[in-house]
């Protein structure tokens, strides 16, 4: 055989290879991307809200961008304002800093085709905005790669990935095809997750107030009675607060129903700024209750706390209204449980009414 046909051979044989080597390398990365993805859902399905999803889409981005530093923003659907963001980071940045950062700097103008094109960018010092220049310097990077998700063709969050310092680096495509890959999957799974967590909400609260409801409140109750029983430090005496506005009905012939929620929520606000939510509740109509836990005197104090604040005029965009309350208020002995406290404190604001009082205790 010639030299040169041989050689010729040779080079045949030897490209051959090559591509059924390039061919299996395709291969087993399509596998460990579709393992990857699978685990993912699996995750997902197991953490059931939506930071949980969050650090697994950010933890699977991690490894199949292989970035030092990946950033998830999640964002409301209906809304668009940012909700949260997660981070892996590399031990350098601060991984709280730069998740906040992340949430502010995607809310700006130079980064509108985030929330609208469904399209992956690598932004570098070079094509950097003024947004995505401090994103750079905030991650100490010279190149990123911005990956938008969608769920269900709504704008739900990002991926942002430190991508290395070569321009361009042999594996980007390597990159930029599991970042797309994950694209696919990982807006769905935040959106599924923000609409659970959405109807766990509205399943758990008010949806005038935003208010623990009834049945949220009741359970709180039976904690801090538990508590009280246990003799925790700051529960010395546990009361159960009923407050019922009047008023309403004449806000809703001048203002209607949406004036109504308005001074709804205001009364809301204004509970919230004297305790916590986990101690509020709003039962319906123009009901609200509270649980006051301290030393003995604290529900009585509370009660008279809460009158004022919500006898205060309030200064609404319909104008200055005044509404008044009757209240009840129930201090727990050792036979009450959560039930017959709140049904005592109930009956106190009945009789607060009947004998227009503003404040009864239950004996």
């Amino acid at each position: 055989m010639e030299p040169t046909a041989l050689t010729d051979d040779v080079e045949v044989l030897e490209n051959r290879l090559a591509g059924q080597t390039s061919e299996l390398v395709r291969l087993r990365k399509g596998a460990e991307t579709a393992q990857a993805l699978l685990d993912l859902h699996t995750a997902c399905t197991r953490q059931r809200t939506v930071v949980g999803t969050a650090r697994q889409i950010a933890a699977v981005a991690s490894a199949m961008t292989r970035a030092p530093i990946v950033v998830v923003g999640v964002f409301q659907s209906v809304s668009q304002e940012p909700l949260l963001a997660v981070s892996i980071g590399d031990g350098i940045v601060d991984e709280a800093q730069i998740g906040d950062t992340v949430c502010e700097i995607v809310a700006q103008p130079d980064l509108a085709w985030l929330r609208t094109e469904n399209r992956l960018r690598v932004i570098s010092r070079e094509t950097a905005t003024p947004s995505t220049a401090l994103l750079l310097a905030e991650l100490q990077a010279e190149r990123l790669l911005i990956t938008p998700l969608f769920g269900q063709g709504e704008f739900v969050g990002c991926v942002v990935a430190k991508l290395p310092e070569q321009t361009p680096d042999p594996d980007d495509v390597t990159v930029i095809e599991g970042a797309s890959a994950l694209q696919a999957h990982a807006g769905d799974l935040l959106h599924l997750s923000l609409v659970l967590d959405e109807l766990r909400r509205r399943a758990l609260h008010d949806a005038v107030t935003g208010l623990p409801n009834l049945a949220v409140y009741e359970q709180r109750l039976v904690r801090a009675l538990a508590r009280r029983a246990a003799a925790q430090p700051g529960h010395a005496e546990v009361a159960a607060i009923l407050i019922q506005v009047l008023a309403m009905g004449r806000i809703t012939e001048q203002h209607g129903a949406t004036g109504v929620q308005e001074v709804l929520r205001e009364i809301a606000n204004r509970l919230a700024d004297i305790a916590p939510e986990h101690n509020l509740g709003h039962l319906g109509a123009s009901h609200f209750a509270l649980i006051a836990h301290g030393e003995p005197g604290a529900g009585v104090d509370l009660a008279r706390t809460a009158i004022e604040a919500v006898e205060a005029p309030m200064e609404l965009s319909f104008g200055r209204v005044e509404v008044h309350c009757h209240t009840g208020v129930c201090v727990a002995d050792d036979a009450d449980d959560a039930s017959v406290l709140l049904r005592k404190a109930e009956a106190a604001s009945r009789t607060a009414r009947a004998n227009d009082e503003r404040l009864v205790i239950a004996g």
